[in-house]
């Protein structure tokens, strides 16, 4: 069973990155996890397709990408 959540915004909460390292390191003092965190995926303005983020068009409409710095 899975989730479709964004659970992003949490990410930088302490408590949360607390609260997994002591569930991943069965209850070890001191214990830092490391969390990868994720960029959102880009996506085409006008028609919503998934990019992987080197276009300059958009492969579906065609829709000019515009470069965020």
């Amino acid at each position: 069973m899975g989730s479709c959540l964004d659970l992003r915004k949490f990410q930088e909460n302490p408590d949360i990155e607390n609260a997994f390292a002591k569930l991943v390191s069965g209850g070890k003092p001191g214990y830092k996890t490391i969390i990868e965190k994720d960029k959102a995926p880009k996506v085409c303005p006008k028609c919503h397709s998934f990019l992987t983020g080197d276009e300059k068009f958009c492969p579906e409409c065609g829709n000019k990408i515009e470069k965020k710095n």
